[in-house]
């Protein structure tokens, strides 16, 4: 006879309770005694990472995180959390910055207002 002993993923401890199945896959569900954690021991990788440089191409495209969620059917919580891991492999935005030079001074939004407010308006010729 085979027996086949299951340990959490998280803390190691073969201390499981089976605990329901998951509805889209019907696999078994479990619940460790000793860490409290619950799932399926044998979770997969939902998305590949192929389609998940994909959907960050997408949304470095800019649009909202609504409609990434709504044209490729994946979670807003799941893309931020993508988002946070790529950030984490970045250097820091700070140091980054130090690197330009300041004697380049760009005009801000609100500079930028202002003069286009205050521009002339084109005045009609009474002859047109």
């Amino acid at each position: 006879m085979i027996q086949i002993t299951k340990t959490c993923p998280h803390c190691g401890s073969i201390n499981l309770v089976s605990n329901g199945h998951n509805k889209k896959n019907g696999k078994q569900k479990y619940r460790c005694n000793g860490c409290d954690k619950y799932g399926t021991l044998d979770a997969a990788p939902r998305y590949s990472e192929e389609r998940k440089e994909e959907i960050l191409k997408a949304y470095f495209e800019r649009p909202s995180m609504r409609g990434i969620e709504r044209v490729f059917g994946v979670a807003r919580q799941t893309v931020s959390n993508w988002l946070s891991q790529q950030a984490e492999k970045h250097p820091d935005l700070e140091a980054a910055l130090n690197d330009v030079p300041a004697e380049q001074d760009v005009p801000e939004y609100d500079e930028l207002q202002h003069f286009v407010k205050k521009k002339p308006k084109a005045v009609a010729l009474d002859g047109d």
